[in-house]
């Protein structure tokens, strides 16, 4: 009888991989992942090269990872089940009792080099001053939050380090931010489930870089806060897809005091003028779209300020702090070095500008190797 039930239990195991294997065969295959935010893999061609090679057979395996059916509901019976048996990281995402916090991978210093031989590079092209933000993500501040039993990654030790070679090196000027951050802590200045700061945390920061960068920082009652969303679920919700942490709240500071737009070309040529805050992100997953609409090689945003001509290199974090500096600029120039090749399109004389600021997030800019671009300005 033992015997019997071990054969039927191996029988309607097996029988429940080919029926989930006939069902994902069978359901039409999606490109996008809504719920993810991401892009499926697709179905592989095949050649002898790859098929020797191995490539096939791992193109493969994530072709079938992305399109079994139910996919969605088994990462997040895969998070709960890790959940369950006390492991708090899951798919590179620590999970706290009110919060998800995206884990700092080892630091690559050499890579970190590059992008500081870059902007020392930038800093002397010309006389235009260059600021350098590099600011703490939530897992920085809240380390004190994950496990010991998870090797920390400093960010704050990056910062240093990064600020201390601009110095020596360098004319470029350092924003300090992750002070003001720590300090605010218990304040909503990051996402709950997303790898962002919020519109709070980047109005701290454009408070502290005021003294730096020279400009008069804007009071709270210059804006007018309005919250766009309560149902936003971020980036590291979609890589656990566990609903025990509080939706996201997204804010939008709007200036009382100044005219701030986007500047875009429609179709026809036309110079188009638009709100730097897009709410047609709001209804689809990645709301944080809604701060100056999708990553471009290059963006520009203009105010009514007296200020004068800002040039922003950046990572996404730089999208939510941009509509402040519209307070004391009065034309910004966006760069995203990710989509760029040929920064002559965009940038043809560094001393059209008065100040140049990078701001990358510190955990971005120690993996990102886009930086060095900059090496290809010229005089």
């Amino acid at each position: 009888m033992k015997k019997v039930v071990q054969i039927l239990n191996i029988a309607v195991f097996l029988g429940f991989l080919i029926v989930l294997a006939v069902v994902s065969l069978a359901i039409p295959e999606e490109d996008y992942s809504e719920t993810e935010n991401r892009y499926l893999a697709e179905m592989p061609d095949i050649s002898i090269s790859d098929w020797f090679s191995g490539d096939y057979s791992e193109d493969l395996t994530s072709w079938l990872d992305d399109h079994f059916a139910m996919r969605t509901n088994w990462i997040s019976l895969h998070t709960s089940l890790e959940l369950l048996q006390g492991r708090n990281e899951v798919n590179g995402v620590y999970i706290t009792s009110d919060r998800l916090l995206e884990l700092t991978d080892e630091i690559d210093y050499s890579v970190v080099d590059n992008s500081l031989e870059a902007i020392t590079y930038l800093s002397e092209l010309s006389d235009t001053p260059v600021y350098v933000m590099l600011v703490p993500t939530a897992a920085e501040i809240y380390s004190d939050e994950v496990s010991y039993t998870f090797k920390k990654v400093s960010q704050r030790e990056l910062i240093n380090y990064a600020y201390n070679y601009l110095s020596e090196n360098s004319s470029a000027e350092t924003i300090d931010v992750y002070s003001t951050l720590y300090s605010a802590r218990e304040e909503y200045i990051y996402y709950r489930t997303d790898h962002h700061w919020t519109s709070t945390g980047a109005y701290l920061a454009y408070i502290s870089a005021a003294d730096t960068m020279g400009y008069t920082a804007s009071t709270l009652d210059k804006f007018d806060v309005k919250y766009a969303s309560h149902s936003f679920y971020g980036s590291l919700h979609s890589k656990v897809l566990y609903d025990g942490i509080e939706a996201d709240i997204i804010e939008f500071y709007l200036s009382n005091s100044r005219t701030v737009s986007k500047v875009s070309t429609d179709d026809d040529g036309n110079t188009v003028y638009s709100s730097v805050f897009d709410e047609s992100y709001l209804s689809g997953k990645d709301k944080y779209l809604c701060y100056l609409g999708s990553n471009t090689a290059f963006t520009q945003v203009v105010s009514n300020s007296t200020g004068g001509k800002l040039l922003v290199i950046k990572d996404s974090y730089a999208n939510c702090f941009i509509p402040f500096l519209a307070e004391n600029y009065s034309e910004i120039d966006i760069i995203d070095l990710r989509y760029l090749t040929t920064l002559g399109t965009y940038i043809s004389d560094l001393s059209d500008y008065d100040s140049i600021l990078i701001l990358y997030n510190a955990q971005n800019f120690a993996e990102d190797t886009n930086l060095p671009k900059l090496k290809l300005l010229k005089n």
